[in-house]
Order: C-alpha cells, then sequence, then structure tokens
C-alpha cells in the first residue's frame, strides 16, 4: 500500500485487472476490513497487514473529516 498509484500504473501497462475503492465510497471501510480477515486468513505478512490497517485508517479518517462526500459508488 506504500505506493498504490505505482501499483495501479503497473496493472495497467501489464493489462493486469485491477479494482479502485475510492475513499468517499460508503462502502469502501467495510470492504477494506473483510479483505483484511481474507489477507489474514491466507497468511498476508504483518507487514503488509500492518499497511492495510493504515489503509483502512486513512479511509475511515477521510470519511469523518468529509462526510458530505461519502456515497455510495456508481458505476
Amino acid at each position: 500500500m506504500k505506493d498504490q498509484l505505482r501499483l495501479l500504473r503497473d496493472c495497467i501497462t501489464n493489462y493486469i485487472p485491477a479494482v479502485v475503492f475510492q475513499g468517499d465510497d460508503s462502502c469502501a471501510p467495510e470492504i477494506l476490513e473483510a479483505a483484511m480477515d481474507i489477507y489474514r486468513k491466507h497468511g498476508c505478512s504483518e507487514e503488509f497487514l500492518y499497511d492495510w490497517q493504515q489503509l483502512i485508517n486513512e479511509v475511515k479518517a477521510y470519511q469523518t473529516e468529509c462526510p458530505d462526500w461519502v456515497k455510495l459508488p456508481k458505476l
């Protein structure tokens, strides 16, 4: 999670499917927390899990600071 933009660019450049959850997606924290449980269950490293938790914290902070922007996403 240290360089999300680089990761996304690598996916686009190499035609690797990618999913983006925006911080204003009202479901993002719940989705990210469910993913954390799945990653933990499958044995991801503590460093990865720590970084993932930091991302969850950032999204929650954003949503707390900008509640008027938080909504259900549209495709």
